[in-house]
C-alpha cells in the first residue's frame, strides 16, 4: 500500500498532536512540514524525521508529492488556505473551527466539492472518552436539560 502523503501545515502546539496520529500508521506519512518560522519548522521537522521543511504554503500546494494538507494555523487562514488547497488539487483536514462564518463554510465546502477533493474538519474531542460518557448521561436521562456546556482539559503542552 502506498500511503498517503501529509504536509502539516502550521507547527505551533497542537501539531505534535495531529503528528502523534500518523505515527506507525502504514496509510498516511508525513512527507512535509510547513510554517512561517523556519527554525520551528525545522525543528519539527527533525523530531518527527520529516525531510521536506517549507516556510511558504505555495511551496506546499506546488510539491506534487503531497496528496493532504493538514491545516492548523490561525482560523481566519482556514478558508482561504483551504480554496487554495482545492484549486491545487489537495486534499485538506482543517483543525477546528472551521470557518469564521456559515458563509467561509459554504465556500471551503464549494471549492473541495468543484476540485473533487476531500475536505476533512478535524474536531479532537469526538470521541473523547468524558464527551461520550456526558452524551449517554445525557441520552439516557440520568441529568437534567442541558443549557450550556463548559470543558477544560487540562494534558500539559509541549516544547515549542
Amino acid at each position: 500500500m502506498t500511503p498517503i502523503r501529509v504536509a502539516i501545515v502550521g507547527c505551533g502546539r497542537i501539531s505534535d498532536l495531529h503528528q502523534m496520529g500518523y505515527q506507525g500508521r502504514d496509510d498516511a506519512l508525513i512527507t512535509a512540514v510547513c510554517d512561517t518560522n523556519k527554525a520551528h519548522a525545522k525543528k519539527k521537522a527533525k523530531e518527527w524525521g520529516v525531510e521536506k521543511v517549507y516556510t511558504n504554503y505555495q511551496q506546499v500546494l506546488e510539491d506534487k508529492d503531497i496528496d493532504v494538507v493538514e491545516l492548523l494555523t490561525t482560523h481566519f487562514l482556514h478558508c482561504p488556505m483551504t480554496i487554495q488547497a482545492a484549486q491545487a488539487g489537495k486534499h485538506i483536514s482543517v483543525q477546528k473551527p472551521m470557518a469564521l462564518s456559515a458563509a467561509e463554510a459554504d465556500q471551503m465546502i464549494d471549492a473541495a466539492n468543484k476540485a473533487g477533493v476531500i475536505l476533512r474538519i478535524y474536531e479532537t474531542f469526538v470521541y473523547y472518552a468524558p464527551a461520550m460518557r456526558a452524551k449517554a448521561m445525557i441520552e439516557a436521562g440520568e441529568i437534567g436539560e442541558v443549557r450550556a456546556v463548559r470543558m477544560h482539559i487540562n494534558t500539559g503542552t509541549a516544547d515549542t
